[in-house]
């Protein structure tokens, strides 16, 4: 009998075509795909592969002859290799055979040779299983159950499997690398919620709950500004409920009007979007001096989302994160899609805390309160006020469950901060800030000092009872 080699070319070839052909496909099998490992011939797939994944990160994310050309241009030794192996022939060749509804039983076959040839690299006996009868049927899978002894140095990934690791082993050097660069994320506009989530870290979840129209996408707005203009950190933002032209408006008056922008320029944010100000040179500073600086610092990508099943969250995120570098991402308003019962809520913050874990990023999703939490009291406030969804609060790692103080309740509270124990002012507008859960530690009440019209958020300090 024939020997069956190690390798399956034709399907790596007709893998690499179907990502040129559907670019988008490449957010699905990016963390799973070891071009190393996984692809056999080195001088035309995994070449092609290997430009493909630096272009789609860096380049574009839309393939056509005359940008693959000018990529291919930018790196001499690239170029030459390109022209070495046909150029855009080879690629229009594996596109015109690909076919993009059978990418999975490519990457099965990839994924199953891959295996092999590690096994044999091992020097493990794989002759046999290659000429096992039901050898052509067999996946990755199949394979480790056939070879399950000593697998533990295999370096392929298996469909994003994980080895597991000894509890203890690192213990002494994490501790010495927590004293040199403590475990803090990125810095909020919000110093208690700084200290009591030791910033925005990687992988956690933040989830801010209001009442309708209390203002949650506006907060957010503060934030999301912070970060991806003031900071020109790239983050991401998947709205499903406001408008591009609200965002921009929101944009103007949270930059405008907070003071850790920089500008303090009072203005009202319905005046902004009337085109109303007092005088011309107002106008002008707005436009020009806050315009320019804005076009040149911000980050923030926005996508208004008109489908947002949960594939459509992992394609955008996945694709956001990839090709542009994002490393914080916005969802406004958390849902089920096509329905809001809770167990389709928690299904999309359960998918939404998966994806931002398997692509190392921060998470922050706004979702709205029961309508009985107008009776319920600020301090009071449990995942119960959650609207269908209490549920989630498994899921996500910092759960905020905000309210605005009723006047007629001033005299019930106090501010506790650095200054002592202060009475509400009468003639501000207050918002309490339940902490429900917190991965980080502490569980406080919390109030802030809010101007809506303005757009403005500054905390005061904890919120108190009157003894």
């Amino acid at each position: 009998m024939k020997e069956r080699p190690n390798n399956d070319v034709a399907s790596e070839a007709l893998f690499v075509g179907a990502l040129y052909s559907k670019p988008i496909l490449y957010v699905d099998y990016a963390p799973i795909i070891k071009s190393k490992y996984d692809f056999y011939g080195e001088e035309d797939t995994r070449f092609y592969y290997d430009c493909f994944e630096i272009y789609y990160k860096t380049f574009s994310q839309e393939v056509s002859e005359a940008k693959v050309n000018m990529f291919m241009m930018q790196d001499p030794d690239r170029y030459k290799q390109y022209k070495k192996l046909g150029g855009w022939k080879t690629i229009e060749k594996q596109i015109e055979l690909a076919d993009v509804d059978d990418i999975e039983k490519y990457f099965e076959n990839i994924k199953k040779y891959s295996l092999i040839r590690e096994f044999e690299r091992k020097g493990f006996p794989i002759q046999k299983t290659l000429q096992h009868k039901d050898f052509p049927k067999m996946k990755a899978e199949d394979i480790v159950r056939v070879m399950r002894a000593n697998i533990d140095n295999i370096h392929t990934v298996i469909g994003g499997g994980k080895s597991s690791t000894i509890l203890g082993s690192k213990f002494s050097s994490k501790i010495e690398e927590w004293k040199d660069h403590p475990d803090m994320g990125e810095e909020l506009p919000f110093p208690i919620w700084n200290m009591l989530f030791r910033g925005w870290r990687n992988k956690k979840l933040i989830v801010d709950g209001m009442l309708s129209n209390e203002g949650k996408t506006r907060r957010m707005a503060k934030i999301l500004n912070y970060i991806g203009v003031l900071k020109s950190i790239p983050i991401l933002v998947l709205e499903n409920e406001m408008e591009e032209n609200e965002f921009y408006a929101s944009q103007a008056s949270t930059i405008c009007n907070n003071k850790e922008f920089g500008f303090n320029f009072d203005i009202l944010e319905r005046d902004i979007s009337l085109g109303n100000y007092k005088c011309e040179e107002d106008y002008l500073f707005v436009k020009d001096t806050i315009g320019s600086w804005i076009k040149e610092r911000s980050r923030v990508y926005f996508l208004e989302m008109n489908q947002y099943s949960d594939e459509d969250l992992e394609r955008e995120i996945k694709k956001h994160v990839l090709g542009l570098g994002v490393k914080f991402v916005f969802y406004d308003t958390l849902k089920g899609f096509k329905g809001d019962n809770w167990e389709q809520v928690k299904q999309t913050t359960t998918k939404l805390k998966d994806i931002i874990n398997e692509v190392n990023i921060g998470g922050y999703a706004t979702i709205q309160l029961t309508d009985e939490s107008l009776f319920t009291d600020p301090d009071e406030l449990s995942s119960n006020n959650i609207a269908n969804a209490k549920q989630l609060k498994h899921v996500v790692d910092h759960l905020i469950l905000e309210k605005k103080i009723e006047r007629s309740k001033y005299d019930k509270y106090l501010i506790k901060n650095e200054w002592g124990e202060i009475p509400l002012d009468p003639n501000k507008i207050f918002y309490s800030q339940k902490i429900d859960k917190n991965r980080g530690g502490q569980k406080p009440c919390l109030i802030t000092e809010v101007d809506l019209d303005r757009n403005t958020w500054y905390e005061c300090g904890y919120l108190i009872r009157k003894k």
